[in-house]
């Protein structure tokens, strides 16, 4: 081969190289232009607030039994319980939602509106003898003097002031001997209300008495008694003695003191 083959073989050669060397250049240029963009994501995040704290109250703790001295024996109860850790409070369980409580404090009151009405509970029933009520009564009695037996038959009408306490005015008519006597009495009376059933009475009284073809004249006294009260309240029945002491007395003709028994028989309004 002489120089000039040689010449042209080597600057092939060269064309070659620098046309392989021209392809790798391009593509390093295309795959540098189509590679993913990078992006820088920060290290540290962006602050934010903190989250609030509460602080629970330390529970109290249970006191610790102090250690027996040397040499002091111990129970074996007590040195179990001395020996087992102390108890941690338990703090009280809470109610699950939809539990039922009862109520330990009085309802309040009920304000009706406009229209409506209560039912008040009835009053209790007034007695015979209580404050405000009124008495009759009807009087049957016998009466004797030096000469004659007396019927006595009468009328009363009271009103109590308070309860057991009474005033009243009474009529009495004296028949069936002579003379013939009508006496109208005004007198206080207590009724001792409180007891059950049977209820004993005490009362004075002044008299003035109208004699028949006589003079009149004036008498004081006092009564005493009791009053049986069935249970319908309303009506009763009485008995007891009645003592009388006629005034300005100075005749031998009658006495001028006397005793006789009486029934009543009366109704409060």
């Amino acid at each position: 081969m002489n120089v000039h083959s040689k010449l042209e073989l080597r600057l092939a050669r060269s064309v070659v190289a620098a046309s392989c060397f021209a392809v790798l250049l391009s593509f390093g240029s295309n795959a540098a232009s189509q590679s993913a963009p990078v992006t820088i994501v920060p290290t540290n995040p962006a602050p934010t607030a903190p989250a609030p704290q509460t602080h629970a109250a330390p529970a109290p703790s249970a006191p610790t039994p102090s250690a027996p001295a040397p040499g002091t024996p111990v129970p074996a109860a007590g040195a179990a319980a001395a020996a087992a850790p102390a108890a941690e409070p338990v703090a009280p369980a809470t109610p699950a939602a939809g539990t039922e409580f009862t109520a330990t404090e009085k309802p309040a009151p009920v304000v009706l509106g406009e229209g409506e009405t209560e039912l008040a509970e009835p009053p209790p029933a007034r007695g015979p003898f209580s404050r405000g009520a009124v008495r009759l009564t009807l009087l049957l009695g016998t009466a004797s003097t030096r000469n004659d037996n007396y019927f006595i038959i009468g009328a009363g009408l009271g009103y109590f002031l308070v309860n057991g306490l009474e005033i009243g005015l009474d009529y009495e008519a004296w028949l069936f001997a002579n003379p013939v006597l009508h006496r109208v009495s005004p007198e206080a009376r207590y009724v001792f209300h409180m007891v059950p059933v049977i209820k004993p009475y005490a009362g004075i009284f002044y008299r003035r008495t109208f004699v028949t073809d006589a003079d009149d004249y004036n008498q004081v006294g006092g009564r005493l008694g009791a009053y049986y009260v069935p249970r319908s309240g309303r009506m009763y029945i009485g008995g007891g003695a009645v003592y009388e002491r006629r005034l300005d007395c100075d005749s031998n003709e009658y006495d001028c003191d006397s005793w006789y028994p009486e029934i009543s028989f009366g109704i409060s309004l």
